[in-house]
């Protein structure tokens, strides 16, 4: 049998092993002002060097019983779809005001489950015999649900407590991302009552603070000490992210006279995830993380992440921006890794992939 010799790069960018004598005393690499705030508008990426990816692991027992689990609910879906669409519509002409919804049950020997507000049961006898439909009798129409979920986000939105809303099988699901204490403690206040068909769920983690607005560096346990003199502000999101546009964006972070700025979006100033921290890196590099782990970003480099690039105009997180860098726009950024490292490792990832299809395809053996 032939075989492939190959040579994949792991690609790297190299870095001085030692700092500069010239910056040997200065808390970080950057120009400094004469009030001491710091700039740096360039900043090489880190080492990094491209992990290959491994061989697919044998698959597990659990596996590949979902994988047929899938596979049954695909083949029942395919040849119930029609005649469930069709069901459904005919429901919702001669069953109005009482039929509510329909959704499949994927758990075990797959099912559809029609939901109405009276007598599910016997009402779908009326319509069909098949034995796998069967009809429920829940509490609360769609409309209702709808309305419950629109009413939650109107009434907390501007103390942006919720992280998602859902319609489930009959209730609506509410992630909270604060304390249940002081969830409760904010209803209160307001003089609301939370709907019945609401569920609450204070799972979105971390829990985070009611009020936990951008604070100045000195004041900031995420900025070194030693770098704190020189910046303004590190201004966080004080709430995690939740779902994220699929898209992934780039930004280039730069740092003028102690602000932060995104050079290639009109110098727009930036807001940071929940949870970003600062750190100086050991060729003396103001970075961004708690650590030099693999693909970490530099201050001057440009980041990359998944999901859109949009202003923010909440004023508990842009005022403290501006007090502390002036009038400006400030734009979101979700992630902070370099997209240099990403890069390299893609580049990898795909030269690797492409050697393995070629063996597949080929028959041909690895040297």
């Amino acid at each position: 049998m032939p075989f492939l010799a190959v040579m994949v790069s792991g690609g790297c960018t190299a870095t001085a092993d030692k700092v500069p004598p010239e910056t040997s005393k200065q808390p970080f690499r950057a120009e400094f002002g004469e009030r001491g705030f710091a700039t740096i508008l360039n900043a090489p990426p880190a080492e990094f060097t491209a992990v290959l990816p491994s061989d697919p692991p044998s698959r597990t027992a659990e596996q590949i019983a979902a994988d047929e689990q899938f596979q049954r609910v695909a083949d029942f879906q395919g040849r119930v779809s029609d005649e469930v669409a069709e069901l459904s519509r005919r429901l919702e002409r001669e069953e109005r005001g009482n039929y509510v919804s329909v959704y499949y049950d994927n758990e075990g020997d797959p099912s559809v489950v029609f939901q109405f507000l009276r007598d599910g049961p016997g009402t779908l006898r009326k319509y069909t015999r098949h034995p796998r439909f069967f009809g429920k009798t829940v509490r609360w129409s769609m409309e209702q649900m709808q309305t419950d979920a629109q009413w939650m986000w109107e009434t907390f939105r501007e103390d942006r407590v919720l992280q998602s809303t859902g319609i489930a099988a009959n209730h609506v699901t509410a992630e909270v991302v604060v304390s249940e204490e002081e969830f409760r403690a904010l209803v209160a206040r307001k003089g609301v009552t939370i709907p019945e068909p609401v569920n609450l769920k204070f799972r979105a983690a971390p829990i985070v603070p009611l009020i936990n607005p951008p604070r100045p560096a000195a004041r900031d346990e995420a900025v070194p000490a030693a770098v704190a003199p020189h910046i303004r502000i590190f201004p966080r999101h004080d709430r995690p992210a939740g779902s994220v546009n699929a898209i992934g964006s780039r930004a280039k972070i730069v740092l003028e006279d102690g602000c932060f700025r995104a050079a290639n979006h009109d110098d727009a100033l930036v807001l940071f995830p929940f949870g970003a921290r600062l750190f100086v890196d050991a060729q003396n590099y103001l970075a961004f993380g708690r650590e030099e782990t693999p693909g970490y970003a530099r201050v001057g480099e440009t980041v990359v992440f998944m999901g859109s690039i949009y202003e923010v105009t909440e004023p508990v997180l842009v005022g403290p921006i501006h007090a502390a860098c002036g009038p400006g726009k400030v734009i979101k950024v979700e992630g902070l890794e370099s997209a240099d490292a990403r890069d390299r490792q893609q580049a990898s990832d795909n030269e690797v992939n492409a050697l393995r299809r070629l063996r597949e395809s080929y028959g041909l053996d690895e040297a």
